[in-house]
């Protein structure tokens, strides 16, 4: 330690810190916190989603077929529903809503109380004109907050997906929608997104702690700089990270039975490299490993929100009691920070020995 170079200690503690402390690191989404939520801001819009969003699936063990998707049994909408309802009582205020999971009309009820303080989310699913679609979302929750168009994987735009942007982009000038962006799974559309669609608020994306050391070295750098919102869905790929938690609560059922990014036509990981990912996560001795997971996706200061699908009631108390653990680290943390820097003010610059002391006089010129 004493022939530690001042270059070699530099180079450690990049690998340590960086990307959060570096002096010209990307400064994290304004937020603020109310009770037990932190609230986010969406890129440059005045939009402030909590940093757990309601996902839009729905559990499949209660769902039926219909002629445009689904809709749940009567069983299966009363735990819906109640998930909600406590779901808003926690703080959440962003609910993502499929047309084809058949739970527009029941979102718009469950949240008529609270709608002012609400966000809706939505995108067109059905086979309708975007326009006419929005139309019929201002009309059922009195106006359109967030609307996004899906754009599937490809190596650029398509046409139709230009069309519908213009369409978006001219409802948000008109004042019927207050925030547009879209949903991608493919790192290409994403980039291309940030180049070619103007106006564009903010981006949908799955984002884990397994694409955190896999995906988008190009895209995340690029959307930072560019102030546009980022909104993590698959926070735990699908829920398969369920499958690798063995203090899961009996009875949680994942969305696929398989550990993958995030769609079937991708290939499964391999146990060993997901094992790997999984120490990675710095778990705690009490946590499960789905709380771990969600609570690493709230500590990325540059998302918005996370948006899980959640089936059971469980499940949403899980991804809360993570948010809880992420604020309480956090609070830990910047005490331990506020702590050291009185100690060393208070040491007048002695709190080091001889052999270190020029960490203190050339700290500030350090460019990490």
């Amino acid at each position: 330690m004493r022939t530690l170079s001042r270059r070699a200690f530099v180079a450690a503690a990049a690998g340590f810190s960086a990307a959060v402390s570096a002096p010209g690191a990307p400064a994290p989404v304004t937020q603020y916190r109310r009770g037990g939520m932190v609230y986010r801001r969406l890129g440059q819009t005045s939009l402030y989603p909590s940093l757990l969003s309601f996902g839009s699936h729905t559990d499949p063990a209660y769902k039926r077929k219909v002629k445009y998707g689904s809709v749940l049994t009567e069983e299966g909408q009363q735990r819906r529903d109640r998930m909600l309802a406590r779901a808003l009582d926690l703080g959440v205020n962003m609910i993502d809503t499929y047309e084809t999971e058949g739970q527009w009309e029941h979102v718009a009820r469950v949240i008529r109380p609270r709608r002012q303080s609400t966000l809706v989310s939505l995108c067109r699913q059905l086979p309708m004109f975007v326009g006419e679609n929005i139309d019929r979302a201002a009309r059922l929750y009195g106006h359109v907050d967030m609307y996004r168009i899906y754009i599937n994987d490809g190596a650029a735009l398509d046409a139709r997906g230009i069309a519908d942007w213009d369409v978006l982009r001219k409802a948000k000038e008109a004042g019927k929608v207050r925030a547009i962006g879209i949903a991608t799974h493919d790192e290409r559309l994403m980039v291309a997104a940030l180049r070619e669609l103007e106006g564009i608020d903010y981006i949908m994306f799955p984002y884990n702690f397994i694409h955190a050391r896999a995906d988008y070295t190009e895209f995340l750098p690029a959307a930072i700089a560019s102030g546009v919102g980022l909104i993590a869905i698959k926070p735990l790929a699908a829920g398969s990270i369920v499958k690798l938690d063995t203090r899961v609560v009996k009875g949680s059922r994942p969305e696929s039975n398989v550990v993958q990014l995030y769609q079937k036509k991708y290939r499964p990981l391999h146990p060993a490299v997901v094992s790997e990912l999984t120490k990675s996560l710095a778990r705690l001795p009490d946590e499960t490993l789905c709380q771990a997971a969600m609570r690493f996706v709230y500590s990325r200061p540059f998302l918005t929100c996370a948006m899980p699908g959640m089936f059971e009631e469980h499940t949403l108390e899980e991804n809360y009691a993570g948010l809880t653990r992420h604020l309480e680290l956090s609070r830990e943390e910047r005490a331990a920070l506020d702590g050291a820097a009185r100690f060393a003010r208070a040491t007048s610059g002695n709190w080091l020995t001889p052999g270190y002391r020029w960490l203190d006089t050339r700290w500030s010129t350090m460019r990490v």
